[in-house]
């Protein structure tokens, strides 16, 4: 959003932290859900906006249940590590999935 040039001084010093604000939740997605980083494989552009607010989903039903990944983990860049982490993180995806499915059915 553009500042407001004469008269809107309460919306301009709003504005920074509201804007700040936005960006941390954006930061705290692209850090639970890896594929946020890249560009999306979609090929419908109107499922963009579907396919985060899935992930805004999934974040909150995470943040109820307890279960966060802690920010600011670092992996090394190492081939034999990296399939390991990835296998590692592949399985307990997995889980965590079927887990939320679960939880899920039992709600309808």
């Amino acid at each position: 959003m553009v500042p407001f040039r004469n008269n809107g001084h309460l919306f301009n010093y709003c504005l920074p932290s509201t804007r700040m604000a936005v960006e941390h939740a954006i930061g705290s997605l692209k850090v639970c859900f890896r594929i946020l980083l890249d560009c999306l494989l979609l090929t419908d552009i109107k499922k963009v906006p579907e396919f985060i607010l899935a992930c805004c989903v999934l974040h909150n039903i995470c943040l109820l249940q307890n279960d966060e990944m802690p920010i600011g983990v670092q992996f090394r860049h190492d081939e034999e590590v990296d399939h390991v982490i990835h296998g590692n993180a592949i399985e307990l995806g997995k889980q965590k999935r079927i887990t939320i499915m679960n939880a899920l059915r039992m709600k309808i």
